[in-house]
C-alpha cells in the first residue's frame, strides 16, 4: 500500500513538472490577406477572417515612428451624415507599450478638433505591438460587426479604407499622412 501511494505521488510530482515546463501554445494568427494602401510603400494592411467566430484579425505595418490608424468610412467626405469608424494605435518605445484607441469622426466636417472622438464603448482588442526599424506593427481583433452604432460593420464586397500615420505618439495631435483606399476584407 505503501509502495502504491508513494509511486502515485511521484508520477504526480512528474505530471505537475511537466506541466509547469511545457512550452505555451503559439497562438498567432497567420495574415491570410495583405494589402499595401499607398502608393510609396509605407502602409502594409494584413487580415484574416476567423472562421466561424464573427471576428477579424487586423495588423498594419506602417514606416512610422508615431501612431497609425485606419478607419472604415460611409458616405463622401463633407456631405451630410457621412462617418468613419477609427482605429488607431502605435508602440510608445519610452513607455515600450503598445496601445489601440477605439475612436469615430464625422466626415461632414472631418477636422480633427471637431472629430475623432472615442468611441462609448471599446470594442478592440490590442494583439500587439512593435517597433522593429523602421516600421511599426500593431495588431489587433474585433468583430465583423460590433453592434455598436459608434461602429461600421466588415461586410462583403469592397470597403473604402482611409489611412494615416504620424510621427509621435500623441493621437491628439494631427497625422503626418493620409489616404484613402478601397480594401476587400470579405470576399463576395
Amino acid at each position: 500500500m505503501r509502495y502504491t501511494q508513494s509511486l502515485v505521488f511521484i508520477m504526480g510530482v512528474v505530471l505537475l513538472a511537466s506541466g509547469c515546463l511545457a512550452k505555451p501554445s503559439s497562438r498567432i494568427t497567420v495574415m491570410e490577406n495583405e494589402k499595401v494602401l499607398d502608393s510609396d510603400n509605407q502602409f502594409i494592411l494584413r487580415w484574416t477572417v476567423l472562421e466561424g467566430t464573427g471576428d477579424i484579425e487586423i495588423e498594419m505595418q506602417v514606416n512610422c515612428t508615431g501612431w497609425l490608424g485606419i478607419s472604415f468610412a460611409e458616405g463622401q467626405i463633407g456631405q451630410p451624415g457621412s462617418y468613419s469608424d477609427v482605429i488607431m494605435g502605435g508602440f510608445n518605445d519610452e513607455l515600450q507599450i503598445g496601445y489601440i484607441e477605439d475612436r469615430h469622426i464625422y466626415l461632414e466636417n472631418p477636422d480633427p478638433a471637431n472629430g475623432h472622438l472615442f468611441d462609448d464603448s471599446n470594442d478592440i482588442l490590442l494583439i500587439s505591438a512593435t517597433y522593429e526599424e523602421p516600421w511599426s506593427i500593431v495588431r489587433f481583433a474585433r468583430s465583423l460587426n460590433t453592434g455598436d452604432p459608434q461602429d461600421i460593420a466588415i461586410v462583403p464586397g469592397p470597403m473604402t479604407v482611409g489611412w494615416t500615420y504620424s510621427s509621435t505618439d500623441d493621437t491628439s495631435l494631427g497625422h503626418d499622412v493620409a489616404g484613402f483606399s478601397r480594401v476587400t476584407f470579405i470576399s463576395v
